[in-house]
């Protein structure tokens, strides 16, 4: 271990993960602890800083975390007590997994102004202001008694009590709600009671992981008689807004707490859990007149303020004044009435001396009156239309406001002939300046305008796969105006939900992004999901419901369902592109046939088959002759007028069915065809019908119907050898067959190559490699033509796959023209073509050479191209250089060791005729060992392969080779592994052959190896509904005949035959 002071010592220590909750969040954080440490000290290091994201402010003594600079927290405990460093870790197990917190006590923040308040004081100002704070600074000191001037009273008439059973809580939530009613006891705020009145729990999760005590207030709301004071009209107090140079704003910490709930009033907030009933002694969240209560306390602290300009709507103040010293004195008399009247402010959320604040969706500055960009940003932000159907949805958004825009279908016509039927594609200036003019429409009046506090709010709200969208409006029959528009995406989790807690999560969001507006006014919540309406009377709710439904009923909204059709808008926000078509419900349906053929039936079926019906015969003429011995010792018996068989041989004491002739297709179907059969095997399909039917041949007849069911033969792997023997032609002649091959597209080079264009020819194995920009059929031709055919001549054969460059027409005109035969190898079988081999080796021997600059692959190809065309091949015994030249190519070593040079110093003279004799020995040689290692080659190839011959006519299943699609949602997994049937049109080799679709026999849609194919046998013709067989109470036992002793009749258990 390094020490501080730079020292290294080794001491044996335990490491642990120890998460810790710092203010309510929790950082995960890895310690060493230490044995021989002495005291109960913890080192947080840079490490928990970077992980707690935590920003230090050395000068100030306080530090804050990175997303939310306004929250400062001081280094201490008490900030005039600069002794205590920062604070301890209690003492916890090494081992424990449990979150440890860490005290840093929000009572100690600073109340003195922030980097960013006050930025355009002097100094003198800015120590004036903090003297000021510092002299109120008991106002910002949470806890201490309710406010006297006002008690929350709960007004039920006459109506009785209400209660309701506790919610079921696991012994992890027990354990939490036991520490929140500890704090909130300790806090005075609730106490132990007997109560008629019981409401039940809820824990909401918080964000920063801790729970909020959530109490479920329906029934008793739905019992109060409503409490009719206004809250200020929000265009009035916009209205009493003034342009001003200073202004604070003053948030009351949890200002419900602060209110006393009468006293009488107090057993009708019991509430009920598994530790007790309890009771708020201070105003709780969610009571019907809450709000009320709240506004009628801020107006008597409001009205005492002489010659102070405040605006007040609920827990938020806000003091303008026109000078420096006048804000000093508003805000002295502010701090005076909050000292009166026993209120806390939270100093996190106040914003003191600031010259621009955000009010009920405006901005007071300087200037005067803004509109918070927020309000038009999802509109603003709505993209140009890249198709038919997006211009068609925002076309139906701006309809809704066409009858606030003079000249709208002038305006719109560009747009408009965008989406008439078979109109070409095109956006220019037209339609660029048509979207943008209503664009603007959408963002300012007549359409966007301030709102009414005398009117009833509608939000409209929408939910997509991955954003929420609403708009609040305020109606004036017929029309409607927007007040404000909002959208947002989705986070990752949240697109996980069903589609009814998305439109429920909307809700949610929007009632809290307009609460400036409709807080404590008649609320309409607009939804195109059926089942929102009914969020707020579901019974027992959780999780995410339960916290959604206690957030929306503090607002008491009536929601109401409204078709798509209307709501336009707030879908418009929720989705880039609507699609306005008709879409088709598909249902997920199971059906099970469950058949019941009666057994008259059944026995007239039987009878129509010639031989059960002479068995049945036998059996009912009562004689006990030769045959009725012969067919009942091979196990057949009669039961209810109806012929079954059991097998003599085993031990199951169950009979089958006779089946006639011309219903075993039918049982088939059903044991093997039909879902719940599932196309099994022969053997499975055996095992089931054997069990239950029987009909001579049956296992054959069953094995020659699975064989040949063409489900089975489209789906089911193929499980045998593959097909088709190795070939292994000869090319005598040098340049007379050449295989050429594309490798890429490889990283571009600073020249602009992307491709090598590979050529070999098939006989002396000489290779020739070209750098391409592009591989296309021009280019393929080009260097075909200049850089081979006009040095070592035409050839007579050109091999190749079947890729679009040499499939083109380019190419086989280029063909016919010089007289070269194309052969296009089968598709889906490379191995077909002889430069594919040089291909594989081209790949490593590229990558060694390029290293890391892999864009310097095009300069290494003449190195390459050297290498591989003097390599000795396996297959022929010698270099493609030795076989091309008769010689070996001269390298670099030669320089120094030419022996041909000794020989000539010497006055030897070489003579032409033995070197074109010994050429030509060495012609045979060649060809011999070729065809002795392809021999080789074949014995090993065919070892594991299967001779399958196809002849003209034939008709064969096609092996396919699908991909997968994610945006289509399609796997390749469940695609068939074969289609067909197709038709042999013509046998190009034993192993290759031309195909094409039995409509059409003279378009050839491609050359095939054997492989790829499967022989296609007609299905027997299908017939409907199987024979079933008598349900097994019906079904008679099998039984052992026995001779009677009085009168030799064969019996069984079940009587006489």
């Amino acid at each position: 271990m390094v020490l501080a002071d730079g020292k290294e010592r080794n001491v044996e220590a335990l490491t642990t993960t120890v998460n810790l909750n710092v203010e309510g969040k929790i950082v995960r954080v890895k310690f060493i602890a230490l044995p021989e440490a002495k005291g109960n000290r913890t080192l947080l290091g840079t490490d928990f800083l970077q992980a707690a994201a935590i920003v230090l402010n050395i000068q100030n003594g306080t530090w804050h975390f990175s997303e939310n600079p306004h929250k400062q927290f001081s280094f201490y405990k008490n900030p005039s007590d600069v002794k205590e460093n920062l604070p301890t870790i209690s003492s916890h197990k090494v081992t424990s997994p449990e979150t440890i917190p860490v005290a840093l006590s929000e009572t100690s923040v600073p109340v003195i102004l922030r980097e960013d308040e006050g930025k355009h004081l002097t100094s003198k100002q800015r120590d004036k202001f903090n003297s000021l704070l510092k002299e109120f600074e008991t106002c910002f000191h949470p806890g201490g008694d309710p406010t006297p001037f006002i008690e929350h009273r709960i007004q039920t008439g006459n109506n009785l009590p209400v209660s309701e059973p506790p919610y079921r809580m696991t012994p992890a939530k027990k354990e939490l709600l036991k520490k929140e009613l500890e704090s909130l006891l300790a806090e005075g705020i609730i106490e132990e009671c007997e109560s008629p009145y019981a409401s039940s729990v809820v824990l909401v999760p918080k964000p920063n992981g801790s729970i909020r005590l959530c109490i479920d207030y329906r029934k008793l709301n739905a019992t109060t008689i409503p409490d009719t004071y206004p809250l200020p009209r929000m265009d009035d107090l916009l209205n009493e807004a003034k342009s001003t140079k200073f202004m604070s704003t003053i948030d009351l910490k949890a200002g419900y707490h602060q209110v006393k709930v009468y006293e009488a009033d107090q057993e009708k907030t019991a509430f009920i859990c598994p530790f007790g009933t309890y009771k708020f002694l201070r105003m709780p969240f969610g009571l019907r007149n809450a709000p009320a209560t709240f506004q009628r306390l801020i107006d008597k602290f409001r009205s005492g303020l002489k010659d102070v300009f405040a605006l007040s709507y609920l827990d938020d103040i806000t003091v303008l004044s026109e000078n420096f010293d006048k804000h000093l004195s508003d805000l002295r008399q502010a701090f005076e009435r909050l000292s009166l009247f026993k209120l806390t402010a939270n100093r996190n959320k106040c914003n003191f001396a600031c010259n621009r604040v955000k009010y009920l969706g405006h901005y007071i500055t300087e200037q005067g009156i803004e509109v918070d960009a927020d309000k038009v940003s999802s509109v603003q932000k709505i993209t140009e239309p890249t198709c038919v159907k997006e211009v068609q949805s925002y076309l139906q958004t701006c309809s809704w406001f066409r009858r606030y825009v003079p000249h709208f279908s002038e305006i719109a016509r560009p747009l408009s002939d965008l989406t008439k039927k078979n109109k070409t594609w095109t956006w220019g200036e037209p339609e660029r300046k048509a979207f943008e003019s209503l664009k603007k429409m959408l963002i300012s009046p007549p359409v966007l305008s301030q709102p009414d506090g005398s009117k009833p709010f509608i939000i409209r709200t929408d939910a997509s796969s991955y954003a929420l969208g609403a708009v609040l409006i305020q109606e004036e029959k017929p029309e409607e105006h927007v007040i404000e528009y909002a959208s947002r995406l989705l986070s990752s989790a949240e697109r996980n939900y069903s589609t009814t807690e998305r439109e429920a999560l909307a809700v949610v969001w929007a009632l809290e992004k307009f609460r400036g507006y409709v807080e404590n006014q008649e609320i309409i919540i607009a939804s195109d999901h059926q089942p929102s309406k009914w969020l707020m009377s579901i019974k027992s709710p959780s999780g995410r419901l339960a916290r959604w439904a206690l957030q929306i009923q503090s607002f008491h909204p009536k929601i109401l369902y409204t078709p798509g059709k209307s709501n336009v808008v707030a879908d418009l926000l929720s989705r880039p592109v609507h699609d306005n078509k008709e879409f088709v419900c598909n249902l997920n349906t199971i059906s099970i046939e469950l058949p019941s053929r009666r057994s008259r039936d059944i026995r007239e079926e039987q009878m129509k088959d010639e031989d059960i019906k002479k068995i049945i015969d036998c059996f009912e003429s009562g004689r006990k002759d030769e045959d009725f011995i012969n067919w009942t010792s091979r196990g057949y018996l009669m039961n209810q007028g109806i012929l079954y068989r059991y097998s003599p041989d085993t031990e199951s004491e169950e009979a089958q069915l006779v089946v006639p002739c011309h219903e075993r297709e039918r049982v088939l179907q059903h044991y093997h065809d039909s879902p719940t059969a599932g196309h099994s095997g022969s053997e499975g399909t055996y095992f089931k019908i054997a069990s239950r039917y029987y009909f001579p041949g049956m296992r054959k007849f069953i094995a020659e119907y699975v064989k040949n069911c063409a489900e089975c033969n489209r789906y089911n792997p193929n499980n045998q050898k593959p097909a088709g023997l190795l070939r292994t032609p000869i090319y005598a002649q040098r340049f007379e067959t050449l295989a050429i091959d594309l490798f890429g597209p490889l990283p571009e080079t600073p020249t602009g190559k992307k491709w090598i264009f590979l050529i070999e020819d098939t006989s002396t194995k000489w290779v020739e490699l070209f750098a391409l920009e592009d591989a296309t059929a021009q280019n393929c031709a080009k260097f075909l033509i200049e850089e081979v055919f006009l040095r070592y001549g035409l050839p007579r054969r050109l091999i190749s796959d079947n890729g679009t460059q040499f499939v083109s027409a380019v190419m086989q005109q280029t063909c016919n023209f010089l007289g070269i035969k194309q052969e296009l190898i089968p598709v889906y079988h490379p191995q077909a073509n002889p430069s594919e081999r040089k291909n594989r080796d081209l790949k490593p021997k590229l990558s060694i050479l390029v290293g890391d600059a892999h864009d310097t692959w095009d300069e290494k190809l003449a190195m390459i191209r050297f290498a591989m065309n003097t390599s000795k091949c396996d297959t022929t015994g010698h270099t493609a250089a030795y076989i091309q030249f008769g010689r070996e190519l001269r390298t670099t070593d030669d320089v120094n060791h030419d022996l041909r040079s000794l020989i000539e110093n010497d006055n030897f003279v070489v003579e032409i005729t033995p070197y074109l004799k010994h050429f030509a020995r060495l012609k045979p040689q060649i060809r011999e060992r070729v065809e002795q290692k392809q021999d080789q080659r074949k014995k090993y190839f065919d070892k594991n392969r299967r001779p399958i011959y196809y002849q003209p006519g034939d008709k064969v299943w096609v092996t396919l080779h699908p991909k997968s699609s994610r945006s289509d949602k399609r796997s390749k997994k469940f695609y068939p592994k074969r289609e067909g049937p197709y038709l042999v049109v013509t046998n190009r080799s034993p192993t290759t052959y031309d195909l094409s679709d039995p409509s059409t026999p003279d378009q050839v849609l491609g050359t095939y190896h054997t492989n790829m194919l499967k022989p296609y046998e007609l299905p027997p013709e299908k017939n409907t509904s199987p024979v079933v067989p008598i349900k097994r109470r019906g079904r008679p036992r099998k039984y052992f005949p026995k001779a009677d002793s009085s009168s030799g009749r064969l019996q069984s258990p079940r009587g006489s035959l």
